[in-house]
């Protein structure tokens, strides 16, 4: 293909590896020229199959890289300062979640973006998955009415011990996976968020970080949304559950299961202020209740990459803004001193042995 992307990828584990180094594998739009990671058996592999330069830290990379975007897939606590040097390198830069660790870190950014006048690419995938697609189009539908509260699950259990559990490596689901839901939930709240309420919890992991988190946001408009990702929780709760004034949606992010009325079918109703007939309690009003099961499969013509490609060769706009995302770590920062996980005397709520 003429003039493909030419991009260089700073981190070659899980997420650099396994999902950017994978998305662009085959696809001729782009071409990996340079990658940098400390373990030389990675650079290694990624020289033998894409024949590019190889370098064993970024800012070796950043010098000589014949590269025009660079993605950002080092340690969490590493993207911002990475992704500054990048951007202020006079390249375009993708950065994996999480983004920063403070709105300032985001902020300068921003600064390194606008002084070069490149694109800052944030890498929100979740936004272009099938399930997540699909709750939007149900609330747009108005079939379960106007949604009013918003359950978000994301539940398991296992006991971790890897970097990710460590605060010194910006560690914590916190950190490390509430962000792909945060930024969702924001979307689903459609509104500015009036108030948030956390709680971190570290129960089953080995590090010092948390593993269990719960965030309620509520917005300006008074819908709620109730988000919960733990990997210290053994429970089969729907991932998704709608609640609107007509209806409720489950759905496990396969299968979404609707139950819903035609509110023009109710028959009049009126409040009764004596005692209840016969001391009951409910009336003989029927619901009339209709129920289907569908796939949890919304349209996705595109992803992120996708978008790259389009603002970066034929000026399309961005489908993330910085803005946005400013406003994941906002929340995030806010939930990490609420809580008072960091600040607290024990990190643990384990029991003392």
């Amino acid at each position: 293909m003429n003039n493909p992307i030419k991009v260089a990828v700073i981190g070659l584990g899980r997420s650099g590896w396994d999902i950017h180094v994978k998305r662009m594998r085959g696809d001729e739009r782009f071409q990996i020229t340079a990658v940098a990671d400390f373990l030389p058996e990675r650079r290694e592999e990624a020289q033998a199959e894409f024949g590019c330069a190889v370098f064993s830290d970024h800012m070796s990379l950043l010098k000589a890289a014949d590269a025009e975007l660079v993605v950002v897939s080092s340690y969490s606590f590493t993207h911002a300062p990475i992704a500054t040097e990048a951007l202020s390198s006079g390249r375009h830069v993708l950065v994996e979640k999480p983004i920063a660790m403070s709105t300032a870190q985001v902020d300068r950014m921003a600064a390194a973006r606008d002084a070069v006048g490149k694109k800052l690419f944030v890498f929100f995938n979740y936004r272009y998955t099938k399930d997540a697609r699909h709750i939007k189009e149900v609330m747009a539908s108005g079939l379960i009415g106007d949604v009013f509260e918003i359950h978000i699950r994301l539940l398991g259990f296992s006991r971790r011990n890897d970097w990710q559990t460590l605060r010194a490596y910006g560690g914590g689901v916190l950190n490390n996976t509430c962000p792909h839901f945060l930024d969702l939930a924001l979307r689903l709240l459609e509104a500015p968020v009036a108030e948030t309420f956390s709680d971190l919890k570290l129960i089953s992991d080995v590090g010092d970080v948390e593993d269990h988190v719960k965030l309620v946001l509520r917005g300006t408009n008074r819908r709620i949304v109730d988000l919960e990702v733990s990997s210290s929780c053994n429970a089969s709760e729907p991932k998704w559950t709608l609640l609107g004034t007509h209806g409720t949606l489950t759905s496990d992010g396969t299968t979404s299961r609707i139950k819903y009325f035609d509110p023009e079918k109710l028959s009049d109703l009126s409040v009764v202020r004596g005692p209840a007939v016969g001391r009951k309690y409910g009336n003989a009003d029927e619901i009339p209740w209709e129920e289907k099961t569908v796939p949890s499969e919304g349209a996705v013509p595109y992803d992120l990459y996708d978008n790259v490609y389009a603002v970066l060769r034929e000026g399309a706009g961005q489908d993330i803004l910085l803005g946005e995302a400013r406003e994941v770590v906002r929340i995030t920062e806010a939930a990490r001193k609420k809580s008072g996980f960091y600040g607290g005397v024990s990190r643990s709520y384990r029991p003392e042995r």
